[in-house]
């Protein structure tokens, strides 16, 4: 995994006038969206009640966490090799293609962009505690992640490469269990490196917004 540099605190209202950007043409109807939610989470019930209303009823598959013992365990495993730890947790699929991972609230009409930039830095864009990191294409390790990602969220089972630590590269990373915390921040996070780790007790839904469109070294975004 590599982290992108350049997370600049700006509102995304400025960059959303349209909803595709002008060079790949993205189809709405080929978007969908996996959520890992709490019925008790203000914001992961704002997501479930805006996608639809943009992309279609049919266009999201929500986990409800509480009470469902099998999709806590997976949440989990999300936990254990991402460090999400919050909800909603959003995955963004174009066309059977993971394109982004998102721990928490976002503006759910710069979609397009999202994919559209996952898809110029051919890789999976993944959002956790404030920090925005890439998961190259071309690399075994950032595509093993990819393909975790993948299973809990569009197949909604355990993989099979998945382990009970940690997701890791050169640095280290927590090792506690977790549950979906319930706090909301909307102070923007400072620009760090390193891989990606869990927010200590940070969020139901931190109001993140990613914003668009990415530069070709770094991404915008607020929380």
């Amino acid at each position: 995994m590599k982290k992108v540099f350049g997370i600049i605190g700006i509102l995304l209202v400025l960059s959303l006038t349209i909803p595709r950007t002008a060079g790949l043409e993205i189809d709405p109807e080929k978007i969908h969206f996996y959520i890992y939610g709490m019925k008790t989470c203000p914001h992961c019930q704002k997501m479930k009640e805006e996608i639809p209303k943009i992309y279609g009823e049919d266009s999201l598959t929500y986990y409800e966490l509480v009470g469902n013992d099998e999709n806590g365990k997976l949440f989990q495993i999300l936990y254990q090799n991402t460090g999400i730890s919050g909800v909603p947790a959003i995955a963004i699929v174009y066309n059977g293609t993971l394109y982004a991972v998102i721990e928490g609230e976002f503006k759910v009409n710069a979609t397009p962009q999202i994919i559209e930039e996952a898809m110029k830095a051919k890789g999976v864009l993944l959002v956790v505690g404030g920090k925005v990191w890439l998961l190259p294409s071309n690399d075994t390790k950032a595509m093993e992640l990819a393909n975790i990602l993948y299973s809990l969220f569009v197949e909604h089972k355990a993989p099979e490469t998945s382990s009970s630590s940690p997701q890791q590269d050169t640095s280290t990373t927590t090792t506690k269990t977790t549950s979906p915390s319930t706090t909301s921040s909307s102070n923007p996070p400072e620009s760090s490196t390193g891989s990606p780790q869990g927010n200590e007790g940070s969020i139901c839904g931190p109001g993140i917004m990613l914003l668009v469109p990415i530069a070709v070294l770094g991404l915008r975004r607020r929380r």
